[in-house]
């Protein structure tokens, strides 16, 4: 009988946690349709219409609209970022003036984060149990920009903070924050450096002209890629300036190479060598090198949307006409650039997240 009487506790027991992982919260779940793979944002049509995120499983099945598949609503306009922690994934969509927060696994809604304090989002990121998302503000004033800060504890906005104009993308190293002040629809040419602890910009770094992404190499440089200024359009006020590669050290340059009147984008880096994309072509440059690579790579060709390097795998996207489906290109680094895949997704695919 005592047997018995134990067999069934074992039973209701395991009953009970069986029932307890179903109804963990969302953001806490650990399993579910999207858990094994990528994502792709797309931004959607400019102005008008919404974005959407394309879903790779491991296996390549495609789920196009994956947002709007699981909640029945559309995302808004431009989906610009999307960056995961842990089981959560925040969606920024730009011309919405928003910040979609979804479970990981489930792509489930969990919150909306929106208001005065997020306006024309661009990129997150997550240092401990704060967000910060790097907003223009009113992309026609220079001197509204700013992070806001977000608790992540029950996604709340909790500060934030000022900084130089058109802050884009974001690179966390340690308790700091590096931005990329680009410029928004005008020019800019610092980084700014946020200290997490004070959540207050504790330097500026000067570099070249509008700064467009930024990796850590594995020796624990950070390597800025700025654009410079392009061809100035009839009445535009500034004038075309050289693209460069900025490599910084303790918060402060310490090598510039310069590409003379071109105009790099897309940064990543693969082991140790910095790839970019330039005039329709890929370069790699050692993070070692002295000089930049004159010597474009093999196989992956072409004007990029965006660009990662990922697992000695390199993703590419192509927007084609800008108004109808887009694609990714995958393509093997370590066999001579092959091809491995091409994939549709939305409208204007821009980051590849994973």
């Amino acid at each position: 009988m005592k047997k018995l009487s134990r067999i069934l506790w074992l039973i209701i027991v395991s009953l009970t946690f069986a029932s307890c992982g179903d109804d963990l919260p969302i953001d806490q779940q650990e399993t579910g349709d999207f858990t094994n793979g990528y994502f792709v944002t797309n931004e959607g049509p400019f102005g008008t219409g919404t974005g959407t995120i394309t879903f790779i499983n491991d296996n390549e099945t495609i789920v196009q609209n994956a947002y709007k598949t699981v909640n029945n609503e559309d995302l808004g306009n431009i989906v610009n970022s999307m960056t995961i922690h842990n089981n959560t994934v925040f969606i920024v969509v730009n011309n919405s003036h928003k910040v979609v927060v979804a479970s990981r696994h489930s792509m489930e809604k969990i919150t909306i984060i929106e208001g005065d304090d997020i306006k024309n989002p661009r990129n997150l990121v997550v240092v401990g149990d704060k967000a910060y998302v790097s907003n223009w503000g009113n992309a026609s004033v220079a001197t509204d920009d700013f992070i806001t800060v977000i608790d992540l504890t029950d996604n709340t906005v909790s500060s934030t903070i000022p900084v130089g104009q058109g802050p884009e993308d974001m690179l966390v190293v340690g308790s700091k924050i590096y931005v990329n002040l680009q410029g928004g629809y005008s020019q800019n040419n610092k980084v700014a450096v946020i200290d997490t602890t004070t959540d207050t910009v504790s330097s500026t770094i000067i570099v070249g002209d509008a700064p467009n992404s930024l990796v850590k190499d594995n020796d624990g440089a950070i390597w800025v890629l700025c654009g410079g200024n392009p061809t100035p359009w009839t009445g535009a006020t500034f004038v075309e300036t050289n693209g460069k590669l900025i490599k910084i050290v303790n918060d402060a340059v310490d090598l510039t190479l310069d590409f003379g009147l071109n105009h790099p984008k897309h940064l990543t880096i693969n082991d140790t060598n910095l790839m970019y994309n330039l005039n329709g072509q890929v370069y790699a440059t050692a993070n070692t090198a002295t000089d930049l690579s004159t010597t474009a790579l093999n196989g992956l060709d072409g004007y990029h949307h965006a660009m990662k390097a990922h697992n000695g795998l390199l993703y590419t996207t192509n927007a084609g006409n800008f108004t109808s489906e887009g694609t990714l290109k995958i393509s093997d680094l370590n066999d001579n650039n092959s091809e491995v895949n091409t994939i549709t997704t939305g409208i204007i695919p821009g980051s590849i997240v994973f």
